[in-house]
């Protein structure tokens, strides 16, 4: 073969090889789904990262405590309510209408007679709701009333020889036994407010000097105890029901209490 044959065929077989290379270059950038492009957006370093993070997690930190609600201060409720005194006298036999109430309250009768002092608490119907007061004579003495299930007052019925006074006291207008004190002692009808709450086991003394009724009935927010109903001289001991508020003691001699 001559030199300027095996020049021609040497450079025929360049162009082949040029273009088969062409071909497989078109194919891959076939496959490879076209021209690729920069990514536009700018890399992020480590350091913004943690400060986009922390934004979100105070973001959401604020959306929490704004979809909390603020507590309400909320002012403790009196242990009793209070309400308006009413007051009322008189002399001899007297029907004295009040304005209706069914809560608990405090009854104080003073009467200056010889004969039979007795004041019966009306419901709003005119029927009798309780005796608040059955004596002979002078008298001076609290007493609880509406303190049972189904007791109102609307009116007082009085019978008395004598000149009379009533006061319609609240509950928190009661003679106290304070927290510090163990021993309390009282004469005749009395109302006590405990400054103290019986828990657990709760022992109380009871002694009395009187010749008459001695009865003391415990009261509870929700309910009534009968403590002690002896006549006369009396020397006893019970427990008090946990939570006890007020002792309503009904007695004619001086009497002493002792936990």
């Amino acid at each position: 073969m001559s030199t300027g044959a095996k020049v021609g065929l040497g450079c025929g077989s360049l162009f082949v090889i040029l273009l088969v290379l062409a071909v497989i270059g078109a194919c891959m950038s076939a496959l490879s789904g076209g021209t690729t492009t920069a990514d536009p957006r700018p890399a992020v370093t480590a350091e913004e990262s943690e400060e986009e993070q922390a934004e979100e997690t105070a973001e959401v930190e604020a959306a929490v405590e704004d979809e909390e609600p603020e507590e309400e201060e909320t002012e403790e409720a009196p242990a009793f309510p209070e309400h308006e005194t009413l007051e009322f006298s008189g002399t001899g036999d007297t029907v004295v209408e009040v304005e209706f109430h069914d809560d608990a309250r405090i009854a104080r009768f003073s009467h200056n007679g010889s004969s039979n002092f007795a004041v019966w608490a009306l419901d709003s119907e005119g029927g009798n709701s309780d005796l608040l007061v059955n004596e002979i004579g002078s008298y001076d003495g609290s007493v609880l009333y509406n303190g049972g299930p189904r007791e109102e007052m609307a009116a007082l019925e009085i019978s008395a020889d004598g000149a009379w006074e009533i006061s319609l006291e609240p509950l928190s207008a009661a003679t106290t036994w304070g927290d510090s004190d163990d021993e309390f002692t009282g004469s005749g009808d009395d109302v006590v407010q405990l400054e103290w709450t019986p828990e657990g086991l709760t022992t109380l003394d009871m002694a009395h000097d009187g010749s008459s009724n001695f009865a003391i009935w415990g009261y509870t927010d929700t309910s009534r105890d009968l403590l002690a109903n002896e006549i006369g001289s009396y020397d006893g001991q019970t427990t008090l029901t946990a939570g006890t508020l007020i002792l309503a003691v009904t007695a004619d001699g001086t009497w002493t209490l002792t936990r």
